[in-house]
C-alpha cells in the first residue's frame, strides 16, 4: 500500500511539473494541424517557430501575434517568409558599440574640521 502511494505522488508530481511547463510555453508545445492563408500585419506578430514532419503531421510556420493569437502558415508562402525575415531582423540582438569609456572626474574639496582650522590660523 505504501509503495502505491509514493507512485501515485511521483506521477502527481510529473504531472505538475510537466502541465506547468507546457503552460508557460504553450506556444512551443502545440502544434499545427492545417496551415490557413490568414496573414497579418507584420507590426502585429511577436515571434514565429517552424514545425517539421517527423515531429509533426505537416510542415508549418507557427507566427504567435500580440493578442497572443497563432497563426499556422505554409513555410513557402511568400508572406511567411517575409514575416520570418522581419521577426529576425527585429529580434535580432542589437550589440553595443565598443566605444571607449568615458570617465567622469569630479573634485571633492577636502573636509577639514573646525580644530584644525583653529590651528591653522593660530600659527599664522
Amino acid at each position: 500500500m505504501k509503495s502505491h502511494m509514493m507512485g501515485f505522488y511521483a506521477v502527481l508530481l510529473l504531472w505538475l511539473l510537466f502541465s506547468s511547463s507546457t503552460q508557460a510555453n504553450d506556444f512551443i508545445g502545440s502544434g499545427c494541424l492545417t496551415t490557413k492563408d490568414t496573414r497579418v500585419h507584420q507590426k502585429n506578430l511577436v515571434r514565429y517557430n517552424l514545425q517539421h514532419k517527423p515531429l509533426f503531421h505537416i510542415d508549418a510556420v507557427r507566427f504567435l501575434t500580440i493578442s497572443g493569437k497563432v497563426i499556422c502558415s505554409n513555410p513557402s508562402s511568400p508572406w511567411a517568409i517575409k514575416s520570418m525575415k522581419y521577426l529576425d531582423a527585429k529580434n535580432k540582438p542589437r550589440s553595443v558599440p565598443n566605444k571607449t569609456a568615458r570617465h567622469s572626474v569630479t573634485v571633492v574639496p577636502v573636509n577639514t574640521s573646525t580644530t584644525n582650522r583653529i590651528r591653522l590660523s593660530a600659527q599664522i
